[in-house]
């Protein structure tokens, strides 16, 4: 066994209590049945002691009374000076005043003050609970934990009836991790109260805190002992069993529960789990499918299932029964995002990625503000070369999200993929105005800016863009080659273009259509021998249509006609020529 034992839940109760923080008073009484108590003041119709001066003690009354008015409207200066009138008018220890003093200075955020009248009012009357809370706060918002022990303790040992407040006492123990101490806390409320639930998931927590697990059981054991035809302390005890490597007991236990007809789907859950710790996983996922066609069981619950099986090797051989378990969530939980989520990570999983774009497409109806979602939906549309999704989901997300660099990208490449070049210029200049702090991302969309600024005919515009691409990474196989066949088509720097397209060809010797740019540069610059060689080689690597025209062009300009013909007839029949292909067939000669 670890040393450490851990109760991990497989997907029922949650045991976890509250963590230290300046908070915690205030988080561990959210939903607890004294909250009522928070809620409402303390009453007020006889706060003031009798005096025996009528007047005096009605001038201190009405001030008093005027305090409480500025109290609830959080007019607390104001609150502060009536409660200090009162409390100078009267001739009595008013308790009552200086509690309001206390709380008044407690809103002002003036904690040695707000301690001090706290205090005071303890000091006349010792059996008022709403005094103890108080100064309790107060230490609370100090961090003098001890402090609040204390206030507990005496608020339990001077009010009576105030045993509700021995889980208080029990949390804050449990945070100081005295834990015998939180346990005999409990154990005293549980005496008072009887056996309850919440109580006893607290007791097991601590005993696994202690790493004494045997009574976590025994604890988990009296529970359902109390409630035996209660489905969720079976699924309590057997997940403490499991964690105990104790599985043929907890399988007896849920064997016994489920044949009795006990409805839990946490209970096919657990035995699903059952049999896929002993190797049987066909088993296990029949089991599986039985609990995620209950609706009652939250989606969450059956998507955190799913992850934790999609962690093990069940995915690869299992692939469709994960679709059809993810499927099942879809359609018992169509209002759940996640479990579109995961259909789509299992989908792209399987290969399936149009399939699995359209799933996260459904999760962003359901909910968009998942950025994630959105880069998973557009890198999809960016792969299939789909550029009228990729500039309409791109616009989408920018909606949704304009301070992200990275969805303008996304957006100006769908642009230039439907050539609205300057559309693509605009979303790609809003980009790089935000990604100054991402270099990686910033080279990307300088490189696409140079292709979208050639598009609209700003040459200087290209040409800078790709040159900040070049000095950060001179070896930009994208932007080598494109600048450099974009200044061939322009019939501009040829010289640095044939510099560039030889760079790109010596870092990828075996890639044809660089070759094939590199020899593009070369013939524009009436180079055809060397020309030659280069789109000789391209066309040896690749059968591309434009590659074996270009090869036909410089065999023409080398005087070989009939071998040029030759390759501009292999070109048609490939596809992707220019439109003079069949006029430089028929003719038997070189148009431009």
């Amino acid at each position: 066994m670890k040393t450490t034992f851990f109760i991990r839940t497989f997907f029922a109760l949650t045991l976890a209590l509250s963590v230290a923080s300046p908070d915690l008073i205030a988080q561990k009484k959210k939903g607890d049945k004294k909250k009522k108590d928070e809620k409402k003041e303390e009453p007020v119709a006889k706060v003031l002691e009798p005096t025996e001066d009528a007047q005096l003690n009605a001038e201190a009354e009405a001030s008093f009374i005027d305090g409480l008015k500025y109290y609830t409207l959080e007019e607390y200066l104001k609150a502060l000076d009536a409660f200090q009138k009162a409390l100078a008018l009267s001739t009595g220890k008013q308790s009552g005043i200086h509690y309001k003093i206390g709380q008044t200075y407690l809103q002002l955020n003036n904690l040695p003050q707000a301690e001090f009248y706290a205090k005071n009012a303890l000091e006349v009357e010792k059996t008022n609970k709403y005094y103890y809370l108080l100064l309790a706060k107060i230490h609370e918002k100090q961090l003098k934990y001890n402090e609040v022990v204390k206030d507990y303790e005496a608020l339990l040992a001077n009010v009576k009836g105030a045993h509700e407040y021995y889980y208080d006492l029990a949390i804050i123990y449990n945070v100081q991790n005295q834990l015998d101490k939180a346990l005999a806390c409990y154990d005293k409320l549980e005496k008072i109260t009887g056996i309850s639930e919440s109580i006893s998931l607290k007791k097991q927590f601590i005993y696994a805190k202690k790493n004494e697990p045997e009574k976590a059981v025994a604890e988990a054991r009296k529970l359902l002992a109390y409630a035996p035809l209660e489905p969720r302390y079976v699924v309590n005890l057997a997940e403490l069993l499991i964690a105990q490597n104790q599985t043929e007991e907890a399988k007896t236990l849920v064997d016994k529960a489920m044949k009795e007809g006990t409805y839990e789907p946490r209970l096919q859950l657990l035995s699903a789990k059952l049999e896929r710790d002993k190797g049987n996983v066909t088993e296990s996922f029949q089991y599986l499918k039985k609990a995620f066609a209950e609706p009652d069981l939250e989606a969450q619950d059956k998507i955190e299932v799913l992850v934790s099986y999609m962690q093990g090797n069940e995915l690869k051989t299992k692939t469709q029964d994960f679709i059809d378990l993810v499927q099942t969530i879809t359609q018992t939980h169509p209002e759940n995002a996640k479990g579109f989520t995961l259909h789509g990570d299992i989908l792209l999983v399987k290969g399936e990625k149009l399939k699995a774009r359209d799933m996260y497409l459904q999760a962003t109806k359901l909910d968009n503000t998942k950025s994630d979602i959105w880069q998973r939906i557009l890198g999809l549309d960016l792969e299939a070369g789909q550029m009228d999704n990729l500039q309409k989901h791109a616009t989408q997300a920018v909606e949704s999200f304009p301070n992200i660099a990275l969805f303008w990208y996304y957006q100006g490449v769908g642009f230039a993929g439907l050539r609205k070049y300057q559309d693509a210029v605009n979303a790609l200049e809003e980009g790089k105005r935000m990604a100054f702090n991402n270099p990686k991302l910033l080279d990307d969309i300088n490189t696409r800016l140079g292709d979208a600024y050639n598009g609209t005919k700003q040459y200087a515009q290209s040409d800078a863009a790709y040159e900040a691409v070049l000095k950060n990474s001179p070896n930009n196989a994208f932007v080598l080659n494109n600048y450099s066949y974009y200044l061939a088509l322009r019939k501009q720097k040829l010289d640095y273009a044939k510099t560039l397209a030889e760079r790109l060809v010596n870092g990828n010797p075996e890639n044809a259509n660089y070759l094939d740019t590199y020899g593009w540069v070369l013939y524009v610059a009436k180079d055809y021998q060397k020309a030659r060689k280069q789109l000789e080689r391209a066309s040896q690597l690749s059968s591309n249509g434009t590659i074996l025209e270009h090869f036909g062009d410089v065999l023409f300009q080398l005087g070989e006609k009939e071998l040029a013909v030759e390759q501009w007839q292999k070109a048609k029949k490939q596809g992707g020529t220019s439109v003079q292909i069949d006029k430089k067939i028929a003719e038997k000669k070189l148009v431009e």
